[in-house]
């Protein structure tokens, strides 16, 4: 018998943690989560070997945790959400903790596993780069200058840096993953995102509703396509580089609004165009299909379908 794979999720008690946990159903795996705000009643219907209600931060839970087992995996997707109003909003509002969450508990986490051969597999942003206006091309590649204009792409450039910095000094095996906006069930938080749920809600209970979202350009990723994205990561042959551009679907609050009415068969759902929202530059992701063969699966009209099932 095959021994299991030993995955250990770090945030898994999040949005994409608990979109992972759904993918991974088969046996060949073991996962546990270590998360400070575990929902024991909504992680009871996983099968989770152990749960350990700590920060990165605690520097005695987290070597308890950290020394358990000998982890094949670490998929750290830990980040500072605030008040739940997004994560851009949350690193605005308090700096100090965005930097402690997602920068200081990453290179503790990272500290502690230096003399151990896990394989951490960790999630970046695509707003590590700038504006799509501050560069030439309208595509950036994962060497490409990084400009991060706000204060939550400030901090996932610095765990970047943080994460090469053991790469080259440890040679330790960490990758990241660029991800753009994750939508789908399940998602709880505030931002943009929130108002993509809205539009499924009111589609699945026929209701009308008006969404207040900037007018500008959105890249998005279904949670099933992100999740599977980092099991065929855990499951790939290849050995992977240091870093990832995401897939993502390019698209506008008014384009969904206007897919969900089509399935709907109503104009439920209207748009109220607020500011100017960011517009971060397209990222190639040629260097992950090459690697692991990952694409997304998940079209608008096939992942609206989906999220209406699933509600």
């Amino acid at each position: 018998m095959l021994s299991k794979i030993k995955i250990l999720i770090i945030g898994g008690n999040g949005f994409l943690g608990q979109g992972i946990l759904k993918v991974i159903t088969n046996e060949k795996y073991e996962v546990s989560i270590l998360d400070p705000y575990l929902d024991h009643k909504k992680l009871k219907k996983y099968k989770i070997k152990h749960l350990f209600n700590c920060s990165t931060l605690n520097d005695k839970d987290i070597n308890s945790a950290l020394n358990i087992e000998e982890w094949d995996y670490i998929v750290h997707l830990a980040a500072f959400g605030g008040n739940g109003n997004g994560l851009l909003k949350a690193a605005n509002e308090n700096f100090n903790k965005a930097v402690n969450i997602n920068v200081t508990g990453f290179a503790n986490l990272l500290d502690k596993l230096k003399n151990k051969k896990a394989k951490i597999i960790w999630s970046s942003s695509t707003v590590v780069f700038g504006e799509e206006k501050s560069y030439k091309n309208k595509t950036v590649k994962e060497h490409s200058i990084l400009k991060p204009l706000t204060n939550y792409g400030l901090t996932k450039l610095m765990a970047e840096k943080v994460a090469n910095y053991y790469i080259k000094n440890y040679k330790m095996n960490i990758t990241g993953i660029r991800l753009p906006i994750i939508i789908g069930p399940g998602l709880n938080y505030r931002g943009v995102a929130a108002g993509i749920s809205e539009m499924a809600l009111a589609t699945k209970t026929k209701s009308k509703c008006i969404i207040e979202i900037p007018p500008s350009s959105l890249d998005i990723i279904y949670i099933k396509d992100a999740a599977n994205l980092f099991i065929k990561m855990i499951n790939s042959k290849t050995k992977l580089k240091n870093i990832y551009n995401c897939a993502s679907i390019r698209t506008t609050a008014i384009k969904l609004a206007d897919s969900f009415n089509k399935i709907s068969k109503k104009k439920n759902i209207k748009i109220n165009n607020i500011g100017m929202g960011a517009t971060y530059p397209i990222m190639d992701y040629n260097m992950l299909k090459k690697d692991i063969n990952f694409s997304i699966k998940y079209t608008i009209n096939k992942l609206i379908k989906d999220w209406l099932i699933e509600i």
